[in-house]
């Protein structure tokens, strides 16, 4: 008999524990639901789609379940997005701030403008040009596919690609174009003047040097040509100005 009533109430008691645990996972479901998701910092990934990669999967819409994955970033990596922050507010909301890629210049490949980062990593294609890009002229670009690395007909010239353009993005200079000849001598063209930099195996002494001065040269109006090819650390910087017509 005793026996028995035990049993009775080892059952009742694993019964109550079932249904609290049950309770408890509805309540959290309710009490913790996200109904309000909030997108910033994007400019080229649509909203959309970097809402899907984070409130997905079963519970997605979950605080508890997003901030769990959020400690151990169990979130699948967006090739156009360098970081994230999640931020939580209340049971019920979160912003998700996202940090774009930037990209460093581009091609011009059968009427379309095809976009990369300083990885080479292609991010974008339009019909239209961006602004503050500049473009490469005289690379033979073989073939491009988003989100993956840009092939020329010369691999050897994809190092000089990219370190030249994410040194035009260091240091903040702003080109129209980035042109390489048939000995892949190296000339900038920005607004009305142009900086022949010749052939180097590493182009930053140059361009640490060239910056401020195309800056202030923008500024004043300046036209004219920079001859860098046999430039060395201290040396003046001449800008020979076009006459005026």
């Amino acid at each position: 008999m005793i026996n028995s009533m035990k049993k009775r109430w080892k059952l009742c008691l694993a019964l109550a524990i079932v249904i609290l645990v049950i309770l408890a996972g509805l309540i959290s479901i309710i009490v913790f639901k996200i109904d309000n998701v909030i997108v910033t910092g994007n400019e080229r990934v649509s909203e959309n789609l970097i809402r899907d990669n984070f409130i997905n999967g079963p519970l997605g819409d979950n605080m508890l379940v997003l901030k769990m994955k959020d400690k151990f970033k169990a979130f699948d990596e967006m090739p156009a997005i360098r970081d994230y922050d999640l931020i939580y507010e209340g049971n019920n909301q979160v912003t998700i701030q996202v940090y774009e890629k930037a990209l460093v210049a581009g091609f011009d490949y059968m009427g379309e403008y095809i976009y990369f980062d300083k990885d080479g990593l292609v991010l974008e294609t339009t019909t239209e040009k961006l602004d503050k890009i500049p473009l490469i002229e005289g690379v033979a670009f073989t073939n491009f596919a988003m989100n993956q690395t840009i092939n020329v007909e010369n691999s050897d010239q994809i190092g000089m690609i990219l370190d030249v353009s994410e040194l035009v993005d260091h240091y903040n200079i702003s080109v129209k174009k980035i042109k390489f000849n048939e000995n892949y001598e190296l000339t900038l063209v920005t607004k009305g003047i142009s900086v022949y930099f010749g052939k180097q195996k590493l182009y930053d002494e140059q361009f640490a040097a060239i910056a401020d001065v195309l800056k202030t040269a923008r500024k004043n109006k300046l036209k004219g040509t920079i001859d860098m090819r046999n430039y060395k650390r201290g040396d003046r910087i001449i800008l020979k100005q076009r006459a005026k017509s």
